[in-house]
Parts: structure tokens; C-alpha cells; sequence
């Protein structure tokens, strides 16, 4: 997988933080989060000009946010059942 630089430490910091497993899923989250994001902005300018859907946005794009976030909720689910499994650090 090819990560950027900026992407590499976010996932190290992950890891370092919630584990190897959970530090992936969490920078998959943020990834899915962030194109969400730039595909709702999308929706607010691209509009369908005829027909009876005028003024709303396109099925294709409506269609795949809606998986997005499915998908996303999926990440989020598996995320929170990792953190349930790992044990709770011991403090001394």
C-alpha cells in the first residue's frame, strides 16, 4: 500500500496509540470521513437539471454515499469490538 508521508504518521501514531489492527482501521475511518466530506460538497453543487429529480443530486452520488457509509459504519463497528477486546493496561 502506498501511503504519503503525512498518512504514514498518522497510521504510526494510530498503531503506537490502539494497536496494529485497530491503528489501520482508525486511518481507514479518517480516510472514508474525509472523502465523504469532499463527496457531500460535491452534492450541494451538482445538481440534476431535467426532469422530474431537478435540483437534486444524482443517484450515482447518492447511491454512493449511501454505501460510504455503510462501509464506514462497518470500520467504526469492527473499531469499537477491537478496542473491547484488548486487554485494559495495568497501572502499578
Amino acid at each position: 500500500m502506498h501511503l504519503t508521508t503525512e498518512e504514514r504518521e498518522r497510521l504510526q501514531d494510530y498503531q503506537h496509540m490502539m494497536g496494529h489492527e485497530a491503528g489501520a482501521l482508525a486511518l481507514a475511518l479518517d480516510s472514508l470521513t474525509d472523502i465523504m466530506a469532499m463527496l457531500g460538497q460535491h452534492k450541494v453543487y451538482c445538481r440534476v437539471e431535467k426532469g422530474p429529480r431537478v435540483g437534486e443530486p444524482p443517484l450515482d452520488l447518492v447511491e454512493i454515499l449511501a454505501q460510504m457509509q455503510k462501509t464506514k459504519t462497518l470500520v467504526q463497528d469492527s473499531l469499537l469490538r477491537l478496542r473491547q477486546d484488548r486487554p485494559a493496561p495495568e497501572h502499578p
